[in-house]
């Protein structure tokens, strides 16, 4: 294949000229080939002069070629590699682009005036990738100015050069070492990668497809797509940018038909394929889409076969989003939505009302799962509370409520439970009918004290016992859960508070479950989880 590396015309005669020849005299030569007999006198070298063509309004400079033939040759256009792109505007065109001393187009307008003031030759260069060279010429030469679209308005004879002239490629066919031809019937397979013998050859690549024996454009090709922009394979199918329609290719015809998004659905493109795709909570093809079987808690996970502990997403009644939460599966008959855990000091539990509200820690480790969601479970369904303590000398207990649910937000998450049985103690039934308080949110009805600021956490905290006796100097410091009140007095406000400080070191700061049956009578606990499970 040949393609072009130098268009040129050029005016009788010949002279000797160098690089950037500087004209003495104050008129400009109006072509290469007055530069060749102004420069006489000097060596004929090819490079870049000043020249200004009758009826241009200054000089410019042009690429004078004094090594072809006769020399005196302007050149209009080199091509010599894809350094300069050709794929450019009228307005480009028309100035001109490109660099002189490689590849460029002059411009049309230069070429206008240029060949409109005197009878030119037009000669064409080629050459292969193999080195072979070819020209043809046309013994006049000229086109009309922008009025007239730069019209060819002369083109003389035709000659050729004696070289044998190569077989051209067919139509929209380069000649190419490319590797992958691909088909209108199969645009997404290579047909060719294997099958050739040379290493250049004519080959039909880049925006043509093959079909049958012909290259033709991809945009003629049958199951061509133009929204898209490409060809579908046989099978595929394209939804259009509003989901209304979907074109499918079949026996390499485009078959059109209406498409609409289910009411649960949205229209959206995802890994690259435009389609309608369910909402979340919804399954199906995105025309039709119905409401997935989703988990309100971690027992309709274990009930639907999911075994084993871990964080896991559930969709309570109010979030549709879905929240994550750590389900023990694996104990105590599984099925269970843990709703706190504590098992070192790494958790800061001594928080606010709006922390206590949303929840923090990480739910595989120590954590409060967040009143606002405690209350959308556990009043979707009747749940037990299962409360799981080990005291300080490495020994576990357990609490169980029949019943356990907390109010809104609006009663302060007010707590509700329901008959104990276990071995740890009914420490909890105090708490019933109580209201969540905070160091922020004091809801514990004693006006002497903020109970979750003395205890540093957060409760169903209740205004229960202050010692005031005379005994009480001896008695206080003997228990964690008593908060000194002065030197001579103290106080406590529930029989329970499991988000004190893991390891506190002031008196009625712990973590505590006041009970008999626990060392230390519950003071001191290393590790507490509290979880629901449906009755």
């Amino acid at each position: 294949m040949y393609f072009i590396t130098q268009i040129i015309i050029s005016a009788e005669g010949r002279s000797s000229g160098s690089p950037y020849f500087v004209f003495q005299q104050p008129a400009y030569p109006r072509d290469c080939k007055e530069v060749s007999n102004a420069c006489s006198s000097t060596n004929n070298t090819s490079g870049v002069y000043l020249i200004k063509p009758d009826g241009h309004p200054e000089p410019f400079e042009a690429y004078c070629d004094n090594d072809v033939d006769t020399g005196g040759w302007t050149v209009l256009q080199r091509r010599r590699s894809d350094s300069v792109n050709f794929g450019r505007s009228w307005k480009d065109f028309r100035n001109g682009f490109g660099f002189l001393g490689s590849e460029f187009w002059i411009g049309n307008e230069k070429i206008a005036v240029l060949t409109n003031q005197k009878r030119y030759q037009l000669r064409m260069d080629f050459e292969n990738v193999a080195g072979e060279t070819y020209y043809i010429t046309y013994d006049e030469f000229r086109i009309s100015d922008e009025w007239g679209d730069y019209y060819i308005s002369s083109l003389g004879t035709f000659e050729r050069s004696d070289e044998t002239i190569p077989e051209w490629c067919p139509a929209n066919e380069i000649f190419s070492n490319e590797t992958c031809e691909r088909t209108c019937d199969d645009p997404d397979t290579c047909i060719s990668a294997t099958s050739r013998t040379e290493t250049e050859q004519c080959v039909c690549v880049g925006e043509y497809l093959r079909h049958q024996e012909q290259c033709i454009p991809l945009n003629q090709c049958n199951c061509f797509v133009a929204e898209k922009g490409s060809v579908l394979g046989e099978g595929h199918f394209y939804i259009n940018s509003r989901c209304t329609q979907k074109s499918t290719c079949r026996n390499n015809r485009l078959e059109d038909e209406s498409y609409q998004c289910s009411d649960h659905a949205t229209c959206d493109e995802r890994n690259g394929v435009r389609k309608c795709y369910c909402n979340p909570n919804y399954e199906g093809d995105g025309v039709t889409c119905t409401r997935e079987v989703v988990p309100k808690d971690c027992h309709e996970l274990y009930v639907s076969g999911t075994l084993s502990d871990g964080v896991y997403t559930i969709y309570p009644d109010g979030w549709p989003s879905g929240i994550q939460v750590y389900c023990e599966m694996e104990s105590n008959g599984g099925g269970w939505t843990v709703i706190q855990r504590r098992s070192s000091a790494s958790a800061d539990f001594y928080r606010g009302w709006s922390d206590y509200k949303d929840g923090f820690g990480h739910k595989n480790q120590d954590h409060w799962l967040g009143n606002k969601y405690i209350h959308s479970m556990t009043n979707q369904k009747t749940y037990q509370l299962r409360i799981d303590l080990r005291d300080s000398a490495s020994s576990s207990f357990h609490a169980v409520y029949s019943t356990f649910s907390i109010n809104n937000e609006a009663d302060k998450y007010r707590l509700s439970v329901g008959s104990y049985s276990g071995n740890a103690g009914n420490q909890l039934s105090g708490s019933n009918n109580k209201q969540f308080s905070t160091k922020d949110q004091d809801n514990d009805g004693w006006s002497t004290f903020n109970c979750a600021e003395r205890h540093r956490g957060a409760w169903w905290f209740y205004e229960y016992y202050h010692c005031t006796y005379s005994y009480c100097r001896s008695y206080c410091p003997y228990y964690c859960y008593y908060f000194p009140d002065g030197s001579d007095r103290c106080a406590y406000c529930a029989y329970s508070h499991l988000n004190g400080d893991y390891d506190g070191s002031t008196r009625g700061t712990h973590m505590f479950w006041y009970s008999s049956s626990l060392n230390s009578y519950g003071c001191n606990l290393q590790y507490t989880d509290m979880k629901i499970r449906p009755v």
